[in-house]
């Protein structure tokens, strides 16, 4: 017998799923650089370990989310749940860097709750009010990462630096359950498409064709590509100038996310409505530039906070409001393709971000990635500030009302 499910039934399950599984990610992301360094590997190496798991979910993300509309969202995050689960425990239980590696990239080829969690907001809600539901996804999100590096940092401190691998094994296991008994299955429509989804027509061609797209795709890019080598680097940055450890790194990285969490809850909103997308995506950009010139300075524990504050207020500010503008240059029947190749853009902007903050971390200074994301950044926020005089003529008639 077929289960039904509420609106409101629907969105609690994915906010769930979608916390459960940020969490375990927020508990891995401080952890693993110094971890890392247990089997001898260099800052470049370390980068090279952060950037496959983007590469992993850049390449095979399309056919989770094909698999998605198959079989249903239910089965497929219950599926790359368990995926993760050995991929978290391979990295606990790891004996090599080797094994660190492919722990990493099947952790990365699963990581699908989130895009699928999408989907099912898409499946239950009609699209005028979608963008409130994935606004439940993101505070799934953004909950997970500020709660789990404190929970790291906690489990350290009770046994050792493998725990919260085990940790984070341990509650995809319990989103495998979650998913099958809380999420509504979906599935595909005798029409061929998922219920609540309109057909997508047209090729990545037709989406060049769009104004302001391929302008707002590329700008997202940099912002990505600078602010992963901040990210990627940081835990190492701290626990060579600062003598963190993973305790530290931990409680650092939970107050960036809080941050990060604050200013989405009360001011993006706010200044989106009374400034536009371009002149915030801009401002965010020039805020995370000058966190990111800032970090080098730091000498003592307190002198990071305000350059981590700075990082997560750009972040904060420029993220959500570039997805808004993306959404707002796009026609309704083609939201999810522009949002598709946007991920993709983003996913290989992970993975040359740690690539290149590690090598300049290994053969310059500690000092430099923050250096070059400065330059990246600051480049790149002069270059919106440059497009907001054409972006007027950019939005689409149809979204522009209803993305104020």
């Amino acid at each position: 017998m077929k289960r039904e499910f509420s609106e409101k039934s629907a969105l609690g399950a994915v906010f769930i799923t979608v916390f459960i599984d940020m969490l375990g990610f927020g508990m891995i992301v401080p952890i693993l650089p110094t971890y890392a360094r247990e089997f001898d590997a260099s800052p470049a190496v370390i980068g090279a370990l952060i950037a496959v798991y983007s590469l992993a979910q850049l390449l095979l993300a399309p056919a989770v989310g094909r698999a998605s509309d198959r079989w249903g969202r239910a089965p497929v995050i219950a599926v790359t749940a368990a995926g993760a689960a050995v991929g978290h425990l391979t990295i606990g239980l790891a004996g090599s860097l080797a094994a660190l590696f492919v722990g990493r990239i099947l952790s990365g080829a699963c990581a699908a709750s989130t895009a699928a969690a999408q989907g099912v907001v898409a499946d239950v809600l009609p699209p005028e009010r979608r963008a409130g539901g994935m606004a439940v996804v993101g505070v799934g999100i953004g909950s997970g990462i500020v709660l789990g590096p404190g929970i790291a940092s906690l489990l350290v401190v009770l046994g050792d630096d493998r725990l919260p691998f085990f940790a984070a094994a341990l509650l995809c296991l319990v989103n495998i359950v979650w998913a099958l008994v809380a999420l509504p299955r979906g599935g595909v429509a005798a029409s061929g498409t998922t219920p609540g989804v309109a057909r997508v027509t047209g090729g990545r061609g037709g989406l060049r064709a769009l104004p302001g797209l391929v302008p707002l795709l590329a700008v997202s890019g940099a912002v990505m590509v600078g602010f992963s080598m901040i990210d990627s680097q940081f835990p190492l940055f701290t626990a060579d100038r600062l003598g963190f450890g993973p305790v530290e790194n931990g409680l650092l990285f939970m107050y960036v996310g809080f941050l990060i969490v604050l200013v989405q809850l009360t001011a993006t909103r706010w200044l989106s409505r009374r400034l536009g997308e371009i002149t915030l995506m801009a401002i965010g950009a020039t805020v995370l530039a000058g966190g990111a010139a800032l970090v080098p300075l730091a000498g003592e524990w307190w002198h990071v906070a305000l350059p981590a504050a700075l990082i997560a207020a750009g972040n904060a500010t420029n993220a959500p409001t570039t997805m808004a503008a993306i959404s707002r240059v796009t026609p309704q029947e083609r939201q999810g393709e522009a949002f598709g190749v946007s991920q993709s853009v983003n996913s290989g902007a992970r993975v040359v971000g740690p690539l290149l903050g590690g090598w300049l971390f290994q053969q310059f200074a500690p000092s430099a990635p923050y250096v070059a994301a400065a330059v990246v950044l600051g480049l790149t926020a002069a270059t919106i500030w440059g497009l907001r005089g054409r972006s007027r003529s950019w939005w689409h008639a149809d979204e522009g009302a209803a993305l104020r």
